[in-house]
C-alpha cells in the first residue's frame, strides 16, 4: 500500500509542478503581452496627443507608472497649432499625470481613472488671426478615432490667456477646474472657480458642456448654474461698487440665456452718490463676440423700480439701453448723477434710450441719452426756497400765506429731454402750481449744476401780485399791458443758479 501511496503523491506533485509551469507560463505570456501592448507607452501616446489637439506635441521629460496605479508622468509638455512654431503655442504643462487602474487596464483599456494637469497655460489668439482659425476650423478633437474615456481631469491652478493685438493678453486664473465624464461626441460635466479681470472678481460655474462642436464652436451646448462674487466695478470706466450676483444659463456658446439676479450695495457712477442697486435679469450673451442682449432688467434702487433693455454689442463695446419707470421718487435717482444733496423731491415716470461708450472722459460726458419724463408732487428741499413758491403760489389763488389750511405747494411738469457731453436740454417743459401754468425751455448741467430754464408764465392774477412790498407798488401801473385774455397776467420767467441754490424769478425784464 505504501509504494501506491507514493506513487500518487508523486503523480501529484508532477502534476501541480506542471499547472504551476503552465500558470507561470501564463502569467508570463500575460505580462509579455501586457507590456507589449501597454496603453502608456511614449510612442502611443505621443501621435494620440498629436492627433487629439491637431498640435505638434514637444515633451521634455516622459516616464511610465505601474504601482500604485498604471499610467505614465510627462514634463514640459508643449503643444504648438499645426506644427506651426511662428505663433504662441496653444497650450504648455508644467505636468500631466494620467492615471489608470489595473481593473480597467485588464477589460476596458480605453478607459482612464484620471489626468493631473499642473500648470496648465492655454493662449487664444485674437480673433481674425490665422491662429483663431487654426483652433476653431479644423477641430481639435473631431479627427480623432480614438474611444477615450476619461472619468476625471483636475486643472487646477490653470491660466487662460486672451491674447489682443498691441496690448497684455486679457487673463483668467482658475485655480479650480475639474472635468468629469470625458468621452468623445457626449457631453462632459465640470466645476471651475475663474478669477476673472474685468471686472475682478470670482466666478464659480458648474453644469455641462457639449458634445463639442469643434468645426462650429458657437454650436456647442452648455447648461449650468453661475456665481459671482465681490466683482470690484471700479475698473469699468465711468463706475464703482461690487457686485455679486448668482443664476442659471442654457443654450449654445453663440446664444447663451442667462437669467440671474445681481445685488451691488456700494454702487456709484461717476462722482455721484454711493447707492444701492439690485436686480433681476435675462440675457442672451454670445460667447463667440461676448455681445450681450438684454431682454429685459429690472433695477431697484431707493424704494424705485426701473425696467430695461437693450445690448451691450460691437468692437469697442457700447451700452444701448431703454429703460423706464412709473412713479420712481426723485431724489434717489438724482443721487445717483449728482454729487451734491438733490434740491427736489417727488415722483416721476420717464421712458428714454441712453448710450454709453467707451473712452476716457467722464462718465456723464460719454452718456447720451433721449426720452420723456412727467413730474409731479415736486418740491424743494430747502425750506427757503418751498417757501417762497408757497407765498408766490399764494398771492396768485388769493389764498392767505399764513392760513394753516393751505396746503403745500407741489410742482408738477412733464417734457422731452436730450442729455449730451454732461448737460440735459428741454425744449419744452410745461409746468404747473396752483395759480400759475409755465411753458419753459433751456438746460441743466449735470457736471457744474447749473441750471437755465426760460419762458413764459401765465399767472391767475395781475403781474403786481406776483411780488410784495414796494416791487408790487411800483408794477401795478403796468398790470394791464401784461393782461393776456383770461389770463391775469403773462410774464417771462427764469429759474437759474444751482440744483442747490436754484433762483426762480418773477423778473419781467429777464430776456435770457
Amino acid at each position: 500500500m505504501q509504494p501506491v501511496a507514493r506513487s500518487v503523491r508523486k503523480r501529484r506533485i508532477r502534476t501541480s509542478t506542471w499547472i504551476a509551469f503552465a500558470v507561470l507560463a501564463l502569467a508570463l505570456t500575460g505580462v509579455d503581452l501586457m507590456f507589449y501592448f501597454w496603453p502608456f507607452r511614449y510612442r502611443e501616446v505621443h501621435p494620440l496627443l498629436q492627433k487629439t489637439f491637431q498640435s505638434s506635441v514637444q515633451v521634455t521629460r516622459y516616464h511610465r507608472t505601474y504601482f500604485p496605479h498604471p499610467g505614465f508622468v510627462a514634463e514640459g509638455v508643449t503643444l504648438n497649432r499645426h506644427g506651426d512654431t511662428r505663433i504662441p503655442p496653444l497650450a504648455t504643462i508644467q505636468k500631466m499625470e494620467v492615471v489608470g487602474t489595473w481593473t480597467n487596464l485588464l477589460f476596458h483599456p480605453h478607459e482612464l481613472y484620471e489626468i493631473r494637469l499642473e500648470g496648465l497655460h492655454v493662449r487664444i489668439p485674437p480673433k481674425g488671426t490665422a491662429a483663431r482659425g487654426m483652433d476653431f476650423n479644423g477641430g481639435m478633437t473631431a479627427r480623432s478615432q480614438q474611444k477615450i474615456v476619461i472619468e476625471t481631469i483636475v486643472a487646477n491652478g490653470s491660466t487662460l490667456d486672451l491674447l489682443r493685438h498691441g496690448q497684455p493678453p486679457l487673463r483668467f486664473a482658475i485655480p479650480t477646474l475639474q472635468i468629469h465624464n470625458v468621452r468623445q461626441g457626449k457631453p462632459f460635466e465640470f466645476f471651475a472657480r475663474v478669477s476673472i479681470p474685468g471686472p475682478q472678481g470670482t466666478v464659480e460655474a458648474n453644469g455641462s458642456i457639449g458634445p463639442l462642436r469643434p468645426g462650429d464652436s458657437g454650436a456647442t451646448p452648455l447648461n449650468g448654474t453661475y456665481a459671482l462674487a465681490n466683482a470690484n466695478l471700479s475698473l469699468v470706466d465711468g463706475v464703482a461698487g461690487h457686485a455679486a450676483a448668482s443664476g442659471r444659463y442654457s443654450g449654445t456658446l453663440a446664444a447663451l440665456n442667462v437669467d440671474g439676479k445681481v445685488s451691488i450695495p456700494d454702487f456709484r457712477a461717476g462722482q455721484a452718490h454711493t447707492v444701492r442697486l439690485d436686480g433681476a435679469y435675462q440675457v442672451t450673451v454670445n460667447g463667440t463676440t461676448n455681445d450681450v442682449q438684454i431682454h429685459q432688467a429690472l433695477v431697484t434702487t431707493g424704494g424705485n423700480t426701473i425696467r430695461a433693455s437693450g445690448s451691450v454689442a460691437g468692437s469697442p463695446k457700447t451700452v444701448d439701453v431703454t429703460f423706464e419707470g412709473q412713479d420712481c421718487r426723485v431724489a434717489p435717482l438724482l443721487e445717483m448723477v449728482e454729487q451734491s444733496t438733490p434740491a427736489v423731491d417727488g415722483l416721476v415716470s420717464f421712458r428714454a434710450r441712453a448710450q454709453f461708450g467707451p473712452g476716457h472722459e467722464r462718465f456723464l460726458r460719454r452718456l447720451r441719452l433721449q426720452g420723456e419724463a412727467s413730474v409731479s408732487q415736486l418740491r424743494f428741499a430747502k425750506s427757503g426756497t418751498q417757501g417762497k413758491v408757497d407765498a408766490f403760489s399764494a398771492r396768485e389763488t388769493k389764498v392767505a400765506e399764513d392760513d394753516p389750511q393751505a396746503d403745500a405747494v407741489t410742482v408738477a411738469a412733464q417734457s422731452q429731454t436730450r442729455f449730451e457731453n454732461g448737460v440735459a436740454s428741454f425744449p419744452d417743459i410745461s409746468v404747473a402750481l396752483p395759480g400759475v401754468q409755465a411753458q419753459l425751455h433751456g438746460t441743466f448741467n449735470l457736471l457744474s449744476t447749473q441750471i437755465h430754464l426760460t419762458g413764459r408764465a401765465e399767472l391767475q392774477r395781475t403781474v403786481s401780485h406776483a411780488v410784495t412790498g414796494w416791487k408790487s407798488v411800483l408794477l401795478t401801473p403796468l398790470d394791464p399791458f401784461f393782461r393776456h385774455g383770461r389770463a391775469g397776467a403773462v410774464v417771462s420767467i427764469a429759474v437759474t443758479g444751482t440744483a442747490q441754490h436754484p433762483k426762480v424769478g418773477e423778473d419781467v425784464l429777464h430776456n435770457k
